[in-house]
């Protein structure tokens, strides 16, 4: 067997379909069986076709276009390659890569076509596009803000968003310092976290950044490191304007604030003739001491030692009013909100002279039951305070519609294993009513006559916002020692001790 049989033999069986021409004229010298097959035609049919007949036929596809690619393959050291479309004899046609490459036959100059069927990669390349399109539309039409930044900050991608954003087009923002566009302490945060931010590893931040209209806004940014993907190579930055956000919940606290402010005035409001008949007695007191002391020193048959003491005994009667109603001044009064490490057992304590007002002139016995070591919380003392209030509050007014001669409202502060705090207030009033427990919390719920149906739910709101939760029991007569029980809980998350 020969060289040359070798190589017939490759020609013929050949997967891809090949041609040869003259280098001139583009005449089909020859073709192999797998031409044969996608064109429908026989050797002697393709020979005295043109080049033009095997394809569409126009440009860029016709008969002079392909001739001079095959001119230029017969000089061409390497030959050419490019994409071609062919077509048969039924007219369906096929996207190929073709290959054209000067060979010597019989000592002339013959140039081969060697055409690959690439349907496949442009059906391929096709999707990708569309995919390509489909996300590059979502990115255009989406609110949010996507960007690609370098380990130092440099923007190397900017998508469409960023126009309304930040009021600049991508190619303004393209090659630009984020840095550039933040306040000098908020870039020594902002670097600060993206130096330390691991491969793969994910953090969401807001930060004020300076819109091209000369005003501060807020955004919102999760910013994911993702310099070891070849295909990001930096750090995805999907970011967004939350300002109107911000501002509403701005607000939102506000409204809360005068809320909570209007609930304690309305809890106040509905102790005023307990308050009156508490202040009136030291007040009374003092009339009496002031009186006598008066009456001695007229008479001029008084004795130095009776009128100190009678003084004596008006100043602790003024202290006891001043004590209430300093009491009743720092319950009411407006404050900034500021969360800090306090005991919850202080809290309650300290509530316990205006609670004392309401359970005397009910003629409720107060109990208090603390736990023998501090119980932090992290909280705003005035919100907790309020908590405390309205509980306690609840339960003497229920008491106080029962004819029973059992009458006690006892408040409970401890520490739970699980580290929470955890505060029952138990009264032995008339029961939770027969409803279930998340209209019971509900805003505008009341049992009573002239209340404004606020307290639970506010003080619900106050102790999910702590982190925490209130809910309400009760224990049958039965299980608790003959006496029938109401108890409210409030857990809340225990914290280390505020250093010192």
């Amino acid at each position: 067997m020969t060289a040359s049989t070798n190589y017939r033999d490759v020609f013929e069986y050949a997967n891809d379909v090949m041609v040869i021409h003259d280098k001139d004229s583009g005449e089909i010298l020859h073709a192999n069986r797998r031409a044969c097959e996608v064109y429908g035609c026989s050797v002697e049919e393709l020979r005295r076709m043109t080049i033009g007949d095997l394809t569409r036929n126009h440009f860029p596809y016709d008969n002079d276009e392909g001739l001079r690619l095959v001119r230029e393959a017969a000089t061409a050291l390497e030959g050419k390659l490019f994409e071609w479309v062919i077509r048969d004899r039924a007219g369906t046609e096929t996207a190929v890569e073709v290959s054209l490459k000067p060979i010597m036959l019989d000592g002339v100059v013959r140039v081969l076509a060697i055409a690959r069927d690439i349907t496949e990669r442009k059906q391929a390349e096709a999707a990708l596009r569309q995919k390509e399109r489909h996300y590059r539309r979502l990115i255009e039409r989406s609110a949010d803000g996507i960007a690609i930044l370098s380990i130092d900050g440099v923007i190397r991608f900017a998508g469409p968003s960023i126009l309304p954003l930040l009021g600049v087009p991508p190619r303004f923002a393209t090659g630009r310092s984020v840095y550039d566009f933040v306040s000098e302490e908020e870039g020594d945060r902002f670097r600060e976290i993206l130096n330390n931010l691991a491969p793969e590893a994910d953090i969401t931040l807001t930060y004020r950044i300076l819109h091209r209209n000369g005003l501060w806004r807020i955004h919102e940014a999760t910013c994911r490191n993702l310099v070891r993907d070849p295909a990001v190579a930096g750090i995805l930055i999907n970011f967004r304007d939350i300002t109107s956000r911000v501002q509403d919940e701005e607000l939102a606290r506000a409204r809360e604030r005068q809320f909570g402010h209007i609930a304690r005035l309305s809890t106040t409001g509905e102790m005023a003739a307990a308050l009156a008949h508490e202040l009136n007695q030291p007040f009374f007191a003092i009339l009496n001491f002031v009186a006598g002391c008066r009456r001695q020193i007229q008479s001029g048959t008084y004795s130095e030692a009776r009128i100190l003491r009678a003084l004596e005994l008006a100043q602790n009667e003024a202290e006891r009013a001043g004590k209430i109603i300093n009491t009743v001044r720092n319950f009411t009064c407006k404050s900034d909100y500021q969360r800090r490490t306090a005991d919850l057992r202080r809290l309650a304590a300290d509530m316990g002279e205006l609670i004392g007002v309401r359970a005397r002139h009910a003629g409720v016995t107060l109990e208090y039951a603390m736990d023998t070591e501090p119980c932090w919380i992290e909280c705003d003392d005035v919100l907790i305070q309020q908590v405390v209030v309205n509980l306690a509050v609840n339960g003497i007014e229920s008491i106080e519609q029962e004819q029973g001669d059992y009458r006690r409202l006892k408040i409970s502060v401890g520490r739970q294993s699980s580290g929470r705090v955890k505060m029952t207030l138990a009264d032995t009033g008339h029961g939770l009513p027969r409803i279930s427990p998340d209209k019971m919390f509900g805003a505008f719920f009341t049992t009573k006559r002239e209340g404004l149906g606020i307290g639970l739910s506010l003080c619900r709101s106050i102790v999910e916002t702590h982190g925490g939760h209130l809910w309400m029991t009760e224990a049958a007569a039965i299980e608790n020692g003959g006496v029938r029980e109401t108890r409210c809980h409030v857990l809340l998350p225990g914290c280390a001790a505020p250093a010192d």
